[in-house]
């Protein structure tokens, strides 16, 4: 063997060797940098051709008249191993035929659980998932004849929400299900549609934030193009059908979900020739103030019910100092130092034990949590563009590093409000 030469190298050396290591890196960045690009212009192919996604089921429905009961599931999180979970649910036809303006305790949980259906839906439309069809089975419970969840594709998968960072879309996904209702008094019929937009998922958070309409528009910009949508689809369909035909509309959905169906409803209130007022109903859940417009109290929107959470921090935002709010009338959970909290308190965690199976991790004092947190961007910033300039997203970071974010998430998600419109419809049945 040769002797060991313990010189130190020539640093000329190591600068060459630096040289090749930074030279290799950036070739690898850069073929990653066009492999990515040209997996996304595929999928681009891909979506115009409509090919490579998974296509809707075929479930069959049995036709359900009058009023009756039903078992719906979908998949929840905060819920046990598995968030599979299952809620019964109420329905009448009967319903479709009274006054839109007055509040219904067992359509704003079955609304509630429809909306959680919406978001659950995605993980079917994900290639490889063993996930059931969660909307077309719901619907199919419920006796509707028609189910579409079109929208779903190439709006689930990792690479579609990559693409809708890269392209800035405002897209949504919704369900749409239509049955013929009849009124067990009048025998008078109506062609039902019930739409159930699913809520926040993946790049549409960058959405969430386009809150000022640059055409002087006062409602929420990113959500106002994902209503649209709908409307164009609702519309066309309605063309189809050609005139002579009665419909009635019921829109729901749970945050970015609520905020849509919440302007869905507004815009055919007031400006859409597919039905009048009369016939439009929405429940909305977790909604967060969606529009600035000095209208949005009026009462052409009293078939609008915004079914809200005092402790959930969702609904408070855009703040309403900042001159936001939402359509329609807002209807407010019980919250700690509500008369009704203690009183219902134990029946909603039994509902939501028995639905989830699992303890529901919310507490009373979340309530408080939540309004000193509004209380103090309110403070520190008084506008929106105060609040996303430098000063005011280091005071929004100050704020939220001294709250639990992810257990206040829990009196956000859908199962929350599932269990305390479960524990409202019980005590309405009791005091009936």
């Amino acid at each position: 063997m040769r002797p060991r030469d313990d010189r130190p190298r020539p640093k000329r050396r190591r600068r060459r060797s630096l040289l090749l290591v930074l030279l290799v890196t950036v070739a690898l960045l850069d073929s990653a940098t066009l492999a990515g690009a040209a997996v996304l212009h595929a999928r681009r192919l891909e979506r115009v051709t409509g090919v490579n996604a998974v296509t809707a089921p075929a479930v069959a429905s049995e036709r359900r008249t009058g009023a009756f009961a039903t078992q719906i599931e979908y998949a929840a999180l905060f819920s046990a191993e598995g968030h599979r979970v299952a809620s019964e649910v109420a329905w009448d036809d009967d319903w479709f035929f009274e006054d839109a303006t007055a509040y219904n305790p067992e359509l704003a949980h079955t609304c509630a659980v429809l909306a959680a259906v919406a978001n659950a839906e995605s993980s079917y439309y994900q290639q490889g998932s063993t996930a059931p069809a969660y909307a077309e089975h719901a619907f199919a419970a419920l006796g509707f004849d028609e189910v579409c969840t079109a929208s779903y594709r190439y709006r689930s998968e990792v690479l579609d929400e990559v693409l809708g960072v890269l392209d800035g879309t405002d897209v949504v996904a919704y369900t749409l299900a239509t049955k013929r209702v009849r009124s067990s008094t009048t025998g008078a019929e109506k062609e039902l549609c019930v739409v159930a937009v699913r809520g926040s998922y993946g790049s549409e958070w960058l959405s969430n934030i386009k809150i000022e309409n640059a055409e002087g528009d006062p409602d929420h910009l990113g959500f106002t193009l994902a209503a649209e949508e709908i409307v164009a689809d609702l519309e066309e369909r309605a063309a189809q059908a050609g005139p002579g035909v009665e419909r009635a509309y019921l829109f729901c959905g749970h945050s970015r979900g609520g905020a849509v169906a919440n302007l869905l409803a507004s815009y055919v209130d007031t400006v859409s020739a597919l039905a009048t007022a009369d016939d439009v109903r929405a429940y909305t859940f977790a909604t967060p103030n969606c529009t600035s417009s000095a209208d949005a109290r009026e009462a052409v929107y009293d078939n609008i019910f915004n079914v809200l959470n005092p402790a959930d921090l969702v609904p408070r935002l855009p703040l309403s100092s900042w001159g936001y709010e939402r359509y329609g009338r807002d209807v407010w959970l019980p919250g700690e130092g509500d008369a009704s909290f203690s009183a219902l308190e134990g029946a909603m965690g039994e509902s939501y034990l028995e639905s989830m199976g699992t303890e529901s991790p919310v507490e009373p004092g979340d309530r408080a949590v939540v309004e000193r947190f509004a209380e103090r961007i309110g403070e520190r910033a008084g506008s929106f563009d105060e609040l996303v300039s430098p000063a005011g997203l280091v005071e929004l970071v100050g704020a939220v590093a001294q709250i639990d974010v992810v257990h206040l998430l829990a009196n956000h998600y859908p199962n929350t409000y599932v269990a305390w419109l479960d524990a409202l419809r019980a005590e309405n049945c009791a005091t009936m």
